[in-house]
């Protein structure tokens, strides 16, 4: 899977941004004794923060796939209540009337880095406690970070927009690592290890540890900006080597200016031509949605960065008789999916595909095509457990999320990955009836959520008597109906709803 990783998030971001409400799980009633606390101190350059916001929330375990929300690898997912306190004069904050639980606290002071060197360089600290627990002394050591910026502009001088800009922290013995801003935590994630430039060319990192540091543009890091790979990455001021890239020495709480960084001239770039038709008929598509994906460069032997992810191509809706259009495309080669997250809001169509593969070596291509196969149909009623009037009028705002995994480890792969990232979604009627379409063979795991309320919990789904909440098991183009999906749904989804 390490392969697909960026590939997978990628394909993922539609889902972020769309569920964002989904990253945190909605509180449940709790009756648990809280008897515990915890407290410390929060100093900046060893004098006391005052009235710095200092955030404890109580880490859930994650549930088991398919039964409650959507869910990332990220901080903060899977969590319950925030409870908030503020330092005194003395810098010093306490949280009491806690459960026992496994917790994070979190300072919220942006621009500021720890104090000492650690692995854990961010401005979180986990710890459990026990009931009837105080703990103390989780303290935050703080120092303000440093800030470089510049302008990045082509080789006339004109300025940049939408350019990603990349930092390597330079060790004492000369070994580089990416050095993602602490002000986007997404940045290490998403392999955007940076900042991005404004309508005049200018970027700004901030919240920088104290060091050494390379800072380069270009290349295939611009994989969010649709120009991925027009310009030769360069280094700042103007070198096309890292070799002779200029060190930027940062201080904590100084701020470098003037780090320019002067791209050459843009490369040459191709289009690819195809189209999507159906497998079974050989009939165009119409209206379907494309994403292209560059997997390997065409001066490398291996995927790019050993990660099998290269660049984001674009994506693109076919027309009336299923052809669709990628441009700007540098040479290397490509990985063409089905992905219309439109479709997340109307329920999407009823095929997938495998995908299809091409490569550009010194001009464009055409002739490419997508083969989308008719997937299979889950449909059924979603009830809610327990409801009331209020609860049930809600069932015309629930919509459903299916993934399709595969039977086994040796069926994984990108096009997997792609199916899993881009559900079938269906919004459910006031009857409660849904229809999931176009799932491909697998273990389809089904979740649900209200737009502006967040993630529902799913106590159970079944068919005919038979327990299905770990999975449904898909063999081909089938029809499965009869599912009763179980909605269990909290005060605090239907206040908010």
């Amino acid at each position: 899977m390490l392969r697909i990783t960026r590939f997978q998030i990628l394909l993922s971001i539609a889902s972020l941004f769309i569920f964002s409400a989904a990253n945190a799980q909605s509180p449940q009633q709790d009756s648990r004794p809280r008897t515990s606390s915890v407290s410390g101190r929060v100093t900046v350059a060893g004098k006391p923060a005052v009235n710095a916001k200092v955030v404890v929330t109580e880490v859930k375990d994650r549930p088991a796939p398919g039964s409650q929300d959507f869910s990332m690898d990220l901080t903060g997912a899977g969590t319950a209540e925030d409870h908030v306190a503020l330092t005194d004069a003395e810098g010093r904050y306490r949280v009491s009337n806690l459960p026992e639980g496994k917790y994070e606290a979190k300072v919220s002071m942006g621009g500021h880095v720890r104090e000492k060197p650690s692995p854990n360089a961010s401005l979180m600290e986990s710890f459990s406690l026990n009931g009837g627990e105080s703990r103390g002394n989780v303290d935050f050591a703080l120092v303000r970070g440093g800030v470089i910026t510049g302008r990045v502009t082509d080789v006339d001088g004109r300025p940049l927009i939408a350019r990603a800009v990349s930092l390597q922290f330079v060790d004492e013995q000369g070994g580089k690592t990416v050095a993602p801003g602490p002000q986007n935590p997404m940045n290490m994630v998403m392999g955007f290890d940076g900042s991005q430039t404004d309508d005049r060319g200018v970027y700004r990192i901030f919240g920088l540890r104290a060091g050494r540091y390379l800072v380069s543009a270009g290349g295939e890091s611009d994989v969010f900006t649709g120009t991925a790979g027009n310009y030769p990455r360069a280094w700042h001021p103007d070198a096309a080597d890292e070799n002779h890239a200029k060190v930027v020495e940062v201080t904590s709480g100084g701020e470098v200016t003037g780090v320019d960084i002067r791209l050459g001239a843009a490369k040459k770039t191709y289009e690819a031509l195809g189209r999507v038709v159906d497998d079974e008929t050989g009939k165009p598509i119409a209206g379907a949605g494309v994403i292209c994906i560059k997997v390997k460069a065409a001066d490398e032997s291996a995927a790019i960065d050993g990660t099998g992810f290269g660049g984001f191509g674009g994506n693109a809706k076919t027309d009336e008789q299923g052809n669709f259009r990628f441009a700007g495309l540098a040479p290397g080669q490509y990985q063409l999916n089905l992905a219309d997250y439109e479709s997340f809001l109307t329920g999407g169509g009823n095929y997938y595909s495998d995908g299809a593969k091409f490569e550009i070596h010194g001009g464009d291509v055409a002739g490419v095509e997508m083969r989308a196969k008719s997937g299979a149909t889950i449909s059924g009623v979603a009830v809610i457990e327990d409801a009331d009037q209020s609860a049930k009028s809600s069932l015309s705002q629930t919509m459903l999320m299916a993934y399709s995994s595969p039977h086994s480890p040796n069926e994984a792969g990108e096009n997997a990955v792609a199916s899993q990232m881009t559900p079938a979604v269906s919004r459910v009627g006031s009857d409660g009836a849904f229809s999931l379409k176009g799932l491909r063979p697998g273990n389809v795991t089904i979740q649900a959520f209200i737009m502006t309320a967040g993630p529902l919990k799913i106590t159970r789904i079944e068919r005919g008597g038979v327990d299905m909440t770990e999975g449904i098991v898909v063999t081909g183009r089938e029809d499965i109906t009869g599912v009763r999906v179980v909605i269990e749904m909290s005060k605090k989804n239907r206040e908010e709803k």
